[in-house]
């Protein structure tokens, strides 16, 4: 396939583009495994250093992972039925686009806040520290 062909739009906004679909197995197992490896991103983020403040930057990451493995999934199988107007070939790659865009955001927003997010709750924690403690309960 010429790559150029990506970029004509008659190709791309196509509504009916044809039976023949040779990459349905392999975009079907990109985004199985995209979607069980959610969980361990999950586990990933839970098992960080610092999993309360990394919680709060990279805690949407497994949840967006599977939305955008179920939406990749379902533009996938529209294409491969020949679906009109859903199994045009730009929403497969408006889904990729949009994975990267999301994943730069997150990156940028981690990089900008985490470490001022780490001082704020350093010092929060020390400051907690001389207040009084609730009492417990006694059974």
């Amino acid at each position: 396939m010429n790559p150029l062909k990506l970029l004509h739009p008659d190709y791309l906004f196509n509504p009916y583009p044809g039976s023949t679909f040779l990459y349905f197995w392999p975009l079907v197992i990109f985004f199985v495994l995209l979607f069980a490896s959610s969980w361990y991103a999950s586990a990933l983020i839970s098992q960080h250093r610092h999993a309360k403040v990394a919680k709060e930057f990279l805690g949407g990451i497994p949840m967006r992972i599977r939305e955008f493995a179920i939406i990749g999934l379902l533009f996938t199988f529209f294409r491969w039925q020949n679906v009109p107007w859903l199994g045009m070939r730009v929403w497969i790659i408006i889904i990729f686009i949009l994975a990267a865009a999301y994943g730069i955001w997150v990156w940028q927003r981690y990089k900008k806040g985490f470490r001022k997010a780490l001082r704020a709750n350093k010092s929060k924690e020390v400051e907690d520290m001389y207040r009084p403690k609730p009492k417990k309960k006694r059974r």
